[in-house]
This record gives structure tokens, C-alpha cells and sequence, in this order.
């Protein structure tokens, strides 16, 4: 038997014993706090930055923790289970300024970090738990090559499958001898083993979604079209072998940063869509009936895909992510214990048996405004509210880089003109721009904003609101009432698409709900 194998055995054996024994799902708090040796603002950042999944909605959240000007910091996090990631500085493109840690629930971590010149990070690691996996957290890896390497592969189904099993054996075989030089303990070996197969589950995916994507571009419709060879051919889940060689059913994957890309990746392939699309279409509803179709294709052709009599946990964590989003529509159509009810067989986890009952039980005692949180941002917000007291107001946060920004605004024009005339709504840009009169800016502003409310926001104002109100992608809005309520389902600029009268009408529904 040689080391490979036996290696492996014993993962496989210390994740069993693993599971029996570790509490690995437990809410609570955690703190990570320390010092940036010789900070300035000179560096050219005013923070650190997290980006940290709930795995039970799926919602990504960004935490950021402000830098004081002795260069310490301190951040609390809410979270459920242990987590393997990073914090950046708001010079994200810079992936050599990653700060990594290792945080469980309950955890005080400090961290004394010193920068060098765009070196990677010299850490101290004292308390909580990431001290005892310091050894792989000076390691890094070159994730983006993987995926470009797999997401780009220029060959047939067969041989890419023969290429990604040697690959990943290769991979194995590199991270067995970082681990040997690096004088991993068991449970780093482990930690690390789950980290490289959720990277690795994401970029092997990643070649089937781009056949779908190359076919889209010729028909956009061809993905959701039922008799397609090709889309019949990856719907079929002996098309992915290698998923079966991941440790799906160790729940340390699911620590790893990388877990969530892999769940999304998983949620949105071929097996897992394409029936629900032929028989569908992609309009897709929440009714009892749609979603037992749904768990019920998750449970059957995931048990094939992963070659299990079981369900293993992302399935499991996608059952709970279908329930989760249809409970909105139960509750208005007041069905929802029952609808609720109906599901429960599909879920066998405990923790998300018990998950899902939280999320039900929050979302029927759910107001329909959140009070604005306490804090700098909040000030920030609150001074935009003062300048047009009495109306309901629709921040809209953009920025340059982002063309799907830029075509909504491009696209709104006349319709926000028309908003003009109202007393009791308005828009308010917020762009992130570190360069407020660099002349594309001040032209696209001067095009498409003249006579509007628009106000460039830095990185660290950007992290701040980020956080302020859970969002990581753009565009983005969010509605605040005129006494400073956050409203949940408030409204888009993009519903403008419905035209004037149809967003006049739900602002007046929205008015008459709060009101």
C-alpha cells in the first residue's frame, strides 16, 4: 500500500471520527482583533475586509473591520460553524495583501500582521484556534489557475474527465508534499484536503457551465430547450465522476471559503436544472407541488451524482436553500405550515431540520421595516435623508467598473426625469470611485446623472455601507422610509422597466403597507 493510499485512508477515517465526536455546528460569536505593524494610511487602506457565507440561506456577507490609526482593529462575526478565510485590504486586486485565518464559533483570535512592500503577509496568530493550523495558513495556492485551467480545457467530455481525475491526483500529490515539508498535523491535512476539494469541485464544474455558456451565445434560449443533445448529455449525472472522489459528506468542506462557490456551482448544473427547465421553463413558482418536484430531483439525481444511498450535505444544504426561498411565498398565501410541513422528509440533517424550523419561525415574525443600525455609515446615510425630509429614499450604489450599473442607469433616464415631480421619492447614486474627477466619471455623470443626486464613496465608505446593508454585488438598492427604516421588498430601479405607472403603483402599495 503506498503513502497516497494510506494517507487518504486515514482522512477518510479521521473525518468519521471527526463527525462522531466534533460539535461542528454551533452559533455564536467570535472576535478577531490585532495590530498592523508600522500602519499608516499611506499603505493606501483604511481597513481589513471579510467576506464571510451564511451556508444556511446562502447569503454572503461582508464584514469589515476599521483600521485605527495606532494599526488595530477588531471585528466581531456571527457564526455557525468553523470557517478557513481571509481578510483583504480595500485593494482587493492585490490577493498577496490576503490576511488568512481560521475562526471558530466562540473564538477571541488575535493577529499581529506586518506588510512588506507587497510581500505576502508575515502573521502571529495568538488565541482562538487559527495558531493550530498556522502552518497551513502560510501556505497559498494559485486557485485561479486551477480554474482557468479546467474552465477553459479544449477537448470532449472524455478526455476532459481523464484530464481532471490526473490533475486532481496531481494536486493531491502537491498538497500531500507541502504537507510533509510543512509538518502538517492530522487535522491540518484535513483542513487542507477540504479546502482543495471545494476549490477543485468549483473548477471542474466550471467546464461544463462554460459548454452552456459558449451555447447561449448562439441561442440564448438552448440551455432550457428540451431535446438538446448536448444539454441531455450533461444532465445525465455519470457525466461527473469525479465529483464522487470529493469528501463531500465531511462537514469541514463546508469551513472553506471556496464551499459556497462550489454550492452555487452545484445548484446551477446541468443534472440539477436542466429537467426542471424542460418540463418548466425558467419561470419557476413556489408552490407546494414545484417545490417537492424540486427536492425531490435534488435528492434522486444527487444520490446518483455523488454514487450514495445517502444524501450527502451539499444536496442536503441546496434542499434547505429551495425551502428557504419559497417560504415567502407560503407565508403570503397563508399555507405555510402546512407547505412546510411537506417538506420536512427531505431534510435528514438534524442541524438543518432544525435550521429550516428558525428561518420559518423568523421570517413569519419578520417586520416590514428594520431599524438603521448604529454606527459611522449610519450617519452617513442619515445626513442624505436630511436633505429631502418627508420622502421615501432609493439609494442606488454603482460604480464605473460595473457595466450592468451603467446600462440601468443609461436605461432609467427618462423615467427618473419624470420622478422629478414627486414629493414623496427619490433616487440617490452612490458610486464607488476613488478618482471623483477623473474625466470618464465626471462625463458618464454629466450624461446620464445631470441634475440628480450623485456622491462618490471611497473604498472604505463602500465596505462600510456594504456591511450596513448585507449586499456584495452591484447594482444595488435598498429603500429607506423618511424616518430612517430600512424596508425589506422595497423598491428597484430596474422595476422602471415595468414602466412609470406599473413603479407609481407599487410605490403606493409599498406606501400603504408601511404606512
Amino acid at each position: 500500500m503506498n503513502k497516497k493510499t494510506i494517507i487518504t485512508i486515514l482522512l477518510a477515517l479521521a473525518a468519521v471520527a471527526a463527525q462522531a465526536q466534533e460539535p461542528f455546528f454551533c452559533t455564536d460569536s467570535a472576535v478577531v482583533r490585532g495590530r498592523i505593524v508600522d500602519y499608516s494610511p499611506a499603505m493606501g487602506f483604511q481597513n481589513l475586509t471579510a467576506q464571510v457565507t451564511d451556508i444556511f440561506t446562502g447569503e454572503l456577507k461582508t464584514a469589515t473591520a476599521e483600521i485605527r490609526e495606532d494599526g488595530t482593529f477588531e471585528k466581531r462575526l456571527l457564526l455557525h460553524h468553523p470557517i478557513l478565510n481571509w481578510f483583504y485590504t480595500s485593494e482587493i486586486y492585490i490577493s498577496k495583501q490576503q490576511v488568512p485565518f481560521y475562526l471558530c464559533p466562540g473564538d477571541t483570535l488575535d493577529i499581529t500582521i506586518c506588510f512588506h512592500d507587497g510581500d505576502v503577509p508575515a502573521c502571529i496568530y495568538g488565541g482562538g484556534h487559527s495558531a493550530e493550523v498556522a502552518r497551513l495558513l502560510k501556505v497559498r495556492n494559485d486557485h485561479l489557475s486551477l480554474l482557468k485551467l479546467c474552465r477553459f480545457f479544449e477537448g470532449d467530455i472524455e478526455a476532459y474527465n481523464a484530464f481532471a481525475d490526473s490533475l486532481y491526483s496531481a494536486w493531491q500529490q502537491k498538497l500531500d508534499a507541502l504537507a510533509d515539508t510543512h509538518h502538517f498535523t492530522s487535522f491540518e491535512r484535513r483542513l487542507a484536503q477540504c479546502n482543495m476539494a471545494a476549490v477543485f469541485g468549483t473548477a471542474y464544474l466550471s467546464y461544463f457551465s462554460h459548454i452552456q455558456d459558449k451555447m447561449a451565445q448562439n441561442d440564448p434560449a438552448a440551455p432550457y430547450t428540451a431535446g438538446n443533445a448536448m444539454m441531455e448529455r450533461l444532465s445525465l449525472p455519470e457525466t461527473y465522476p469525479l465529483l464522487r472522489r470529493l469528501p463531500n459528506n465531511d462537514s469541514l468542506m463546508l469551513a472553506s471559503k471556496f464551499f459556497q462557490l462550489y454550492l452555487n456551482a452545484l445548484e446551477f448544473s446541468a443534472p440539477l436544472r436542466y429537467p426542471l427547465f424542460v418540463k418548466r421553463g425558467i419561470a419557476w413558482g413556489s408552490s407546494r407541488d414545484e417545490v417537492t418536484e424540486q427536492l425531490s430531483l435534488l435528492r434522486d439525481t444527487g444520490r446518483r451524482l455523488f454514487a450514495s444511498e445517502n444524501d450527502v450535505l451539499p444536496i442536503q444544504l441546496l434542499q434547505l436553500h429551495c425551502i428557504n426561498e419559497a417560504i415567502g411565498e407560503w407565508l403570503e398565501a397563508g399555507t405555510a405550515e402546512e407547505d412546510f410541513r411537506s417538506t420536512q422528509s427531505f431534510l435528514t440533517h438534524p442541524t438543518l431540520q432544525k435550521k429550516a424550523q428558525q428561518i420559518l419561525n423568523e421570517q413569519a415574525d419578520m417586520d416590514a421595516t428594520l431599524p438603521l443600525p448604529e454606527g459611522d455609515a449610519a450617519h452617513f446615510v442619515k445626513d442624505i435623508l436630511a436633505l429631502y425630509p418627508g420622502r421615501y429614499i432609493v439609494l442606488d450604489f454603482w460604480a464605473m467598473w460595473c457595466a450592468p450599473c451603467k446600462a440601468e442607469i443609461r436605461a432609467t433616464k427618462e423615467f427618473r426625469h419624470r420622478l422629478h415631480e414627486r414629493s414623496d421619492v427619490k433616487f440617490v447614486f452612490l458610486a464607488n470611485e476613488r478618482n471623483p474627477n477623473r474625466e470618464d466619471y465626471l462625463a458618464f455623470v454629466r450624461e446620464n446623472l445631470k441634475g440628480e443626486e450623485n456622491i462618490a464613496i471611497d473604498d472604505n465608505r463602500f465596505h462600510q455601507l456594504q456591511e450596513l446593508f448585507g449586499f456584495n454585488a452591484i447594482p444595488f438598492n435598498v429603500t429607506l422610509t423618511p424616518d430612517g427604516r430600512i424596508v425589506r421588498d422595497g423598491l428597484l430601479l430596474c422595476a422602471a422597466e415595468a414602466g412609470y405607472d406599473r413603479f407609481i403603483l407599487m410605490l403606493e402599495e409599498m406606501k400603504a403597507r408601511l404606512e
